[in-house]
């Protein structure tokens, strides 16, 4: 079952109207190339992502980096 914080960044990247795809492009841009795939497992609580990624959905989701942290198991 996803966590609480897992399931926000879903919420907030819908709610800035963007695709899993279109913050992949977003996160490659900001030095953390990832895949579509690994942020779906991200937003579903299956992976946790490593500290540079964090920081960079931190920054452009407007989200805490520790809550990204706990976003999965």
């Amino acid at each position: 079952m996803a966590s609480e914080a897992a399931s926000q960044l879903k919420h907030v990247r819908l709610r800035r109207g963007m695709t899993l795809q279109e913050l992949a492009d977003k996160c490659a841009a900001g030095g953390a190339p990832v895949t579509e795939s690994a942020l779906s497992r991200i937003e579903r609580g299956r992976h946790t992502p490593r500290p540079k990624l964090r920081a960079v959905l931190a920054g452009l989701l407007d989200l805490d980096f520790d809550e990204i942290q706990r976003g999965a198991a």
